[in-house]
């Protein structure tokens, strides 16, 4: 007998990239495509309907999701509860909160199982674990340890953090990608496999011989990222190793990239020879890459000839403006740059704000540069709560006696 759990992570329900609306839906769209897949009834696969879906954190794009994306999300779901496929569930460092958060709602309405350190036991085969995301500051402290599970059954662990392996490490301090093989010892028992969420790419590896993969966003976060996928898990307890990861591509929205170099007597005709030379880019989100020489062709009108075309969305780099400004950061005497931050903080000490809006401040701009914009907003709003009940609770107890 085998089990078999469709891996789904980062899907990101809400995000509006590039502050466009069609992409927000995309991202939606996106994740009801996984969900066909679960339920057996994706035009493009041919599989039958999974016995889980195990979904590795960043459900949605912010703590504040709005209140249409939840509804969405509990509709997507619809077709898994009328099937009996359960929806097992961590929370990512997008949704984080410090309270209840969007798992507790899921769990409470039906939608979804939270994954926790004790054994979730699926078709007497499988034990899943699920550790919510981590903030740097808790990560010390983090209880990482596990109910031990009955004997012959595969574990598999579901944690929302970026590890190497399987990425990897880069050698800068502000670098939030963990090692981790020390977790392995703070885990308290043997596992055998782990399952992440966190990178929007699909990678994997083993550590201690145990694999470990992400299997990446089921939308593209970037222009550089990859087609996005999900993994189709194939579980065998009598298997070594137990544990099979299939890819599985989703239909989502073209990403087109579009060269364009200007020679001397090249004309706007250049533009449209590159266009056409690409296929059809309507409904697409482009991509154009303007070099060479200056001949009078515009960022703009190139952007205007695209959306005639109907694109989704279109993003211009006109390196010759580039090129053009850094000749003129040549002529600038490099002996007397400016240090912005220093600027900035003269800036912000010469204001007549209190020790909390400093506070605050500092948290925003000077927190580490590779922390989501939601997590930077969310620790900011959770800090000036806490510092609001400090100051409420000081006025509160002046007259007591």
């Amino acid at each position: 007998m085998t089990t078999k759990i469709l891996h789904v992570s980062d899907t990101h329900i809400g995000y509006q990239q590039y502050r466009n609306s069609t992409r927000r839906e995309d991202y939606l769209h996106a994740f009801e495509q996984a969900l066909q897949i679960a339920c057996g009834e994706h035009p493009d696969h041919d599989n039958d309907p999974v016995d889980a879906v195990l979904h590795t954190g960043d459900l949605f794009d912010d703590q504040l999701t709005s209140f249409d994306d939840v509804f969405a999300c509990h509709e997507a779901l619809r077709g898994l509860r009328e099937t009996n496929i359960p929806f097992y569930v961590i929370v990512g460092n997008h949704e984080l909160r410090r309270n209840t958060d969007f798992v507790d709602e899921f769990a409470l309405t039906g939608d979804a199982i939270r994954l926790t350190r004790s054994p979730t036991v699926l078709n007497g085969e499988v034990a899943l674990y699920g550790i919510d995301s981590v903030r740097d500051p808790d990560w010390e402290d983090a209880d990482f340890s596990l109910e031990p599970a009955d004997e012959g059954l595969v574990r598999l662990v579901a944690m929302h953090q970026l590890f190497t392996p399987p990425l990897e490490p880069i050698d800068h301090d502000s670098s939030n990608i963990i090692d981790l093989d020390p977790v392995f010892d703070r885990f308290g028992t043997e596992v055998d496999g782990v399952a992440l969420g966190d990178s929007h790419e699909r990678d994997g590896d083993t550590c201690r011989g145990v694999p470990v993969w992400y299997p990446g966003a089921t939308e593209r976060t970037g222009r550089d990222k990859p087609r996005p996928s999900v993994d189709l898990l194939t579980i065998s307890p009598e298997e070594k190793p137990p544990i099979y990861r299939e890819r599985l591509l989703l239909d989502t929205r073209k990403f087109i990239e579009i060269d364009i170099e200007f020679g001397e007597s090249d004309t706007f005709d250049l533009v449209e020879r590159r266009v056409v030379e690409k296929g059809p880019v309507e409904d697409a989100v482009v991509f154009v890459d303007v070099s060479g020489t200056e001949n009078g062709v515009t960022k703009q009108e190139i952007l205007d000839y695209l959306h005639d075309r109907d694109v989704v969305h279109a993003d211009v780099t006109d390196e010759r403006v580039v090129e053009a400004i850094a000749g003129d950061l040549d002529d600038i005497d490099t002996e007397s740059e400016i240090d912005v931050d220093a600027e900035l903080d003269d800036a912000v000490g010469e204001l007549d704000i209190g020790d909390e809006a400093r506070e605050i401040e500092e948290l925003l701009r000077h927190a580490d540069p590779d922390l989501a914009d939601t997590r930077r907003r969310a620790n900011a709003k959770e800090r000036f709560h806490e510092l609001a009940a400090e100051r409420f609770e000081d006025i509160s107890t002046e007259g007591d006696v």
